[in-house]
């Protein structure tokens, strides 16, 4: 697919064409969204026939991720862009020195991947506060035990879950956390949750995300309300996410991949943190559970689903 930046004639990355090789985890639909507000941003400016855009979707885990980037560093990639946290930290190691733009990261700063610590890498932080989403919950719904789904292999779902322990804890709430390594985990994990919870927080992974149909129906079907800061997942019949907009995330990829082919260094930019932030309440869905959502709970939403 052929974009085109131009760069400034005295810079190192001037030349006829440059190589951007593309890693969208699972072909997930966020980091779909993402990868188009990108392409769309490189358009508007007018910059193309330039850029060479190369896409790899490879599967959630480890080695599918090394794989990619060892291709794109094989193939000679001018810039790596990838998106989610488990991409980007295999490329942290991978990249061999080549450039490395990311979008949608929870926390870059705890995962130790700012340009200051990893001089190849800069990008957008994808981290909402948790501290508000659990504050409109907890106005909706008297949480006692909440499931928790989350992967390890997704280092940013590790520090959610983390996050929600530390504030839930304080107010007496218990979590019955469930790993899950892979998609078909998640039938047998729900089954030991069925009963023993009273909410669910699913955690933004990649593996998840290849079982949400399944969750969100085990949600329905037990009359558990669910949270989480997945983008989207309150049209899928979440009661409250808290969300980074995927398109902000591409728009400022795109952005600072026009800074790197005019010469900067990824260290030289700023770590950008979501500005476009939606608090999502779905109201179809407190109606079914019998919930009331207090006035003022409503009057923090970013958008409402009647």
């Amino acid at each position: 697919m052929p974009v085109l930046f131009v760069t400034n004639a005295g810079s190192a990355w001037a030349k006829e064409k440059s190589f951007v090789a593309v890693i969208i985890t699972g072909d997930l639909e966020r980091y779909r969204l993402a990868h188009e507000a990108f392409l769309e941003t490189v358009r508007q400016a007018g910059l193309e026939q330039k850029l060479e855009v190369y896409v790899q979707t490879p599967n959630p885990d480890t080695m599918s991720w090394t794989n990619s980037i060892r291709k794109a560093v094989g193939i000679g990639a001018d810039v790596i862009v990838t998106y989610g946290a488990p991409a980007t930290l295999v490329a942290r190691k991978e990249a061999r020195g080549t450039p490395v733009l990311f979008g949608d990261v929870y926390d870059p700063a705890a995962l130790g991947i700012l340009p200051e610590s990893s001089k190849n890498l800069t990008g957008a932080s994808g981290k909402t506060p948790m501290e508000t989403l659990v504050k409109a919950f907890r106005e909706i719904f008297p949480v006692q035990t909440i499931g928790v789904l989350f992967s390890s292999s997704d280092a940013g779902s590790v520090l959610q879950v983390r996050r929600l322990g530390e504030i839930l804890s304080k107010g007496g709430v218990s979590l019955v956390p469930k790993d899950i390594a892979a998609a078909g985990e998640i039938d047998s994990a729900l089954r030991v949750m069925s009963g023993s919870v009273d909410s669910l927080f699913v955690a933004d992974s990649a593996v998840l995300h290849l079982g949400l149909g399944r969750i969100m129906a085990f949600a329905a079907r037990e009359n558990l309300p669910v949270i989480s800061q997945i983008p989207s997942l309150c049209d899928l019949g979440a009661l409250v996410s808290l969300e980074a907009d995927p398109q902000e995330q591409g728009e400022v990829v795109a952005e600072m991949l026009g800074k790197i082919l005019s010469g900067v260094s990824p260290a030289e930019m700023e770590l950008h943190t979501p500005r476009r932030v939606s608090l999502v309440i779905n109201l179809q869905v407190a109606r079914r559970l019998n919930l009331k959502v207090p006035f003022q709970t409503l009057g923090m939403a970013t958008r409402v689903i009647r």
